[in-house]
């Protein structure tokens, strides 16, 4: 029987808020990386996707967070891939703690690219065969919908530009970079009296180094003690050019 993929990681200081907490991109972080060293034991390395100039491309996000562990914990990132299909394949991953209870779940899905066509291109048979551990989702019924917002709920708007610390191997910005970029823009009203509890992204479109990306923040009030923050990320030349959606859930401390 197949089996997932398991590593432990003990936070760090620079990993960590004000309070002492795993930040949001810090924990999706510690997401990407366990998936990279499952790739990696199975025999797909960053250096043979380099050479093939292929690779994986996330495209959503969803991170149910039970817990926001803290500085010093030593957390088990459990992670695998149920059936490839043509060009895409889905990972779930569940974090437990030091107790063995979940403290996150959370899936993700991922198209496979020929990096110099910039096109997705199908999995071959034996990659299919190695990736494919369980048939059982960390989120049942999982759909990646994101929360609805109107333009009427915008609270905030910035352009800024791609910097290299932004980008990754493949050369675009890295998937967690743009989460970093939409926890900044949530009020600190939020920020200091909430604890995120769900996070939810949708990639549409690569940037890279020196894009000019125009972020807009939007409040959706969802009752007296939850409140979602949705964030857009576009070109700033072309709104309808949308890179990536990011929605966060913050429920009352």
């Amino acid at each position: 029987m197949k089996k997932g993929f398991e590593v432990s990681y003990t936070i760090g200081y620079f990993e960590v808020d004000g309070d002492l907490f795993l930040t949001p991109s810090s924990l999706a972080v510690y997401l990407q990386d366990a998936a990279i060293l499952h790739s990696d034991s199975i025999g797909y390395t960053i250096d043979y996707f380099n050479n093939e100039k292929k690779g994986w491309v996330i495209i959503n996000w969803h991170i149910d967070i039970i817990r926001m562990p803290q500085k010093g914990e030593t957390i088990r990132v459990c992670t695998w891939s149920d059936e490839c299909k043509r060009m895409q394949a889905e990972r779930s991953f569940v974090v437990y703690d030091e107790n063995e209870i979940p403290v996150a779940k959370a899936m993700s899905k991922w198209i496979f690219m020929d990096l110099e066509r910039r096109r997705p291109v199908k999995i071959n048979e034996d990659m299919a065969e190695r990736y494919s551990s369980l048939n059982v989702k960390a989120i049942e019924n999982e759909n990646y919908k994101m929360i609805e917002k109107d333009e009427n709920d915008i609270i905030s708007q910035r352009v800024f530009t791609v910097t290299r610390r932004d980008t990754d191997s493949n050369g675009h910005t890295n998937n967690t970079k743009y989460i970093e970029w939409a926890i900044d823009d949530v009020p600190d009203d939020i920020y200091y009296n909430y604890k995120v509890s769900d996070i939810r992204v949708v990639y549409r479109k690569e940037c890279y180094k020196n894009s000019c990306v125009k972020g807009k923040c939007y409040l959706v009030n969802l009752d007296d003690d939850k409140k979602c923050v949705v964030s857009t990320f576009t070109d700033n030349n072309n709104d309808k050019e949308v890179f990536a959606e990011i929605s966060t859930i913050w429920e009352k401390c």
